[in-house]
């Protein structure tokens, strides 16, 4: 039998209620949107306040001149000033690029330590690894099985005997379980490092090193989460996947600000200046901690690009990076701040942060600031509530995030080198050829004076007023001060030597000459001096790059592993400073190994094919081009085959009692090739 529905009647009453409880939803999501705009307003204003805050901060000091000053003399460009200066004067505008050399050898020596095939890294296990809790029951459950074994055979135990056994199982056990800590360790090594190399942290550290000699300050950033497309396929159809990924990026120190009372990068507030593209913000979308309304409200506001938040040196900063001119910004790049630092809790509530404890306690967020929008804003999970930068100096200043670059410490020599490089090139041109005196009185009319060519007849008109007739052309040859001014040049580059302390011979840019680098001893000597300089700057990545880099890393991949990669007892060995200690020593060993091997004995048991890879060992090393000094083997070969050839005709000329000479077949082949001529000369000897 079908049943009927039940119609449910509300009172009055209860409608009231409803309506009133339909109401207060609706104020309180008002309420809450009102709070939000509060919030975004005050956190928008807080950002361009900490922003103007560092850019003065920044600008007082000069540091935008002071990067600006270094790249163009790493380009080998003058300044507009110093342009218009040599233009007054007249003359030549060359520019002596030492500093590249510098800066290209220096950036090439701590590549060969840092992007070498030897990881500057790597993980250690803990000395002392635990014994898992299942093999020490398996000990006791086989000592207990020996003991009842023996006193069913009806031997006695002795308890010495009991507890040696035990050590001798505990022992191999350790071994076993240390054997497996070191095999695990260099497992985690590749599963970190594959994750370096998939987000281009060595990329982005070759860049780096480049940035360390060029200006005060080098930047690297990272990890920062980004969707990655991948292919792949999978029973031979395509699979799309648009996954996030960690990323590493040199970041350019012209975008970089921090707080001006912080004496290390990691203590003090960070705002990067970056430009999106639209293709950038489209791939935020849908990302986790970006607001997807801000982000299209962007894309509908700036369709052609924002101009902001710069500095006055951009112009110029673009014309030496070889980039358009901001104003114009026909790549319709989009302005954005990108703001690591500290902001109250009470707004971080309004946002909706759950897990705000305190609201008067400030907390460390990453906050991205477009214009009046705020795209994105998140608390800080790295635990140790550190910002994703590193920085580090060529010459650090103790207190201070900024040192001292290798551009501004030669800069003095370069200002001397390029002034005698532009008057040498002017002395030059002038001293090219003869200085013409012309007395324009006294030549006919016919004459042009303003030409110049061999056998030229100048004619000229007698002056009946002068008792006596001067030449009215006279020549003379200014002075050429070209090798003075060399001199001058040579000694800058020297200089530069010292005061940078990185000789020209460390890098093969040049062959050391005079006093103590004229022989392999004392060049070994300076070389070695040279490297503790390498090595210091090489201890300051270690520290400021390296280590803390890993660090983080290790950090989020204890939270974040599933696969079990990590056992959370390894220990980071950063390890840039010992390669570059190891490779002196290594080259000094070879340099060593060369002068013993040395001798004639020596030298009948490594042959020439031995030499030649020692000397191309010890060349490589040292910088040298060891192609262009050692031979081939095909031309060791072809040497060999002519030294034979050479002995056995001095073997051949002994045993006919002649002299023993290099030149004989030449010599005969010259008096063959005379006969020849005097034969076919008329009245010569007739065949």
């Amino acid at each position: 039998m079908p049943t009927k529905g039940v119609l449910r009647v509300y009172s009055n009453t209860e409608l009231d209620a409803m309506e009133q409880e339909r109401l207060d939803v609706e104020r309180d999501l008002r309420e809450g949107e009102q709070r939000e705009l509060v919030a975004i307003d005050l956190l928008a204003a807080h950002i361009r306040k900490e922003y103007e805050r560092m850019r003065w901060h920044r600008n007082k000091f000069n540091l935008p001149q002071r990067y600006l000053e270094c790249l163009r003399q790493f380009n080998g460009n003058y300044s507009s000033k110093k342009q218009a200066e040599i233009a007054q004067f007249g003359g030549s505008q060359v520019f002596a690029q030492l500093t590249a050399v510098k800066c290209r050898g220096a950036s090439a020596l701590l590549r060969d330590v840092f992007l070498s095939e030897e990881r500057p890294w790597t993980l250690e296990p803990t000395p002392v690894p635990e014994i898992p809790d299942d093999v020490s029951k398996n000990i006791d459950q086989l000592i207990a099985v020996e003991i009842q074994t023996m006193q069913q055979a009806g031997e006695a135990v002795d308890p010495s005997q009991v507890d040696e056994r035990k050590q001798q199982l505990l022992d191999a056990a350790t071994k076993a379980t240390l054997q497996r800590a070191y095999d695990e360790a260099a497992e985690a090594e590749e599963y970190l490092d594959d994750d370096l190399r998939e987000g281009g942290f060595y990329q982005a550290m070759m860049e780096f090193l480049m940035d360390l000699t060029i200006f005060p300050l080098a930047v690297l950033k990272g990890p920062e989460i980004k969707r990655k497309v991948s292919l792949s396929w999978t029973n031979g159809e395509l699979v799309v996947k648009n996954s996030p990924r960690m990323f590493w990026r040199r970041v350019s120190p012209f975008d970089i600000y921090f707080s001006p009372g912080a004496s290390r990068i990691e203590d003090a507030d960070v705002i990067e200046r970056i430009k999106l593209s639209r293709k950038d913000l489209n791939m935020l979308l849908d990302l986790p901690a970006y607001r997807q309304d801000a982000i299209r409200a962007v894309l509908r506001d700036y369709e052609n690009g924002r101009v902001d938040y710069f500095d006055d040196a951009e112009t110029e900063r673009a014309n030496e990076e070889n980039r358009e001119n901001p104003y114009v910004n026909d790549s319709e790049l989009i302005d954005t701040l990108e703001y690591h630092g500290a902001v109250k809790g009470a707004w971080l509530e309004e946002f909706g942060f759950q897990e705000i404890e305190d609201p008067d306690k400030d907390y460390h967020v990453t906050a991205w600031l477009c214009g009046e929008h705020v795209l994105k804003v998140h608390l800080n999970p790295n635990p140790k509530q550190r910002h994703p930068y590193y920085v580090t100096c060529f010459e650090k200043i103790p207190g201070s995030i900024v040192g001292n670059a290798l551009p501004e410490i030669i800069a003095d020599a370069q200002e001397v080198a390029n002034a005698s490089f532009r008057s040498l090139v002017n002395n030059m041109s002038i001293a090219s050829g003869p200085q013409v005196m012309v007395n324009e009185e006294r030549l006919a009319p016919t004459m042009d004076a303003n030409t110049l060519y061999p056998w030229k007849r100048w004619r000229y008109i007698s002056d009946p007023l002068m008792q006596e007739q001067q030449t009215p052309v006279s020549f003379f040859q200014p002075k050429s001060n070209a090798e003075e001014l060399l001199g001058v040049y040579r000694a800058m580059m020297e200089i530069m030597d010292e005061v940078s302390a990185i000789p020209r011979y460390i890098t093969g840019n040049g062959a050391a000459s005079g006093g103590a680098a004229s022989t392999a001893s004392g060049l070994s000597m300076l070389m070695n001096n040279a490297s503790k300089v390498l090595q210091n700057i090489a201890s300051c990545i270690d520290d400021d790059i390296i280590r803390p880099v890993l660090e983080d890393l290790y950090i989020i991949k204890m939270m974040t592993d599933t696969q079990g990669k990590l056992r959370g007892d390894e220990s980071i060995v950063v390890r840039g400073v010992a390669v570059a200690a190891a490779k002196e020593m290594d080259r000094m060993r070879q340099i060593e190994f060369m002068q013993l091997t040395g001798n004639p004995m020596d030298m009948q048991i490594i042959g020439m094919n031995g030499r030649a890879a020692i000397l191309r060992s010890v060349a490589s090393k040292i910088g040298l081009p060891q192609e262009e000094i050692v031979p081939t083997r095909d031309q060791l070969k072809i040497q060999q085959a002519q030294m034979q050839q050479q002995a056995q005709l001095e073997a051949a000329a002994q045993a006919q009692g002649a002299q023993p000479s290099t030149g004989g077949n030449e010599r005969l082949s010259e008096e063959t090739d005379n006969m020849h001529i005097a034969r076919n000369m008329p009245g010569g000897p007739q065949q």
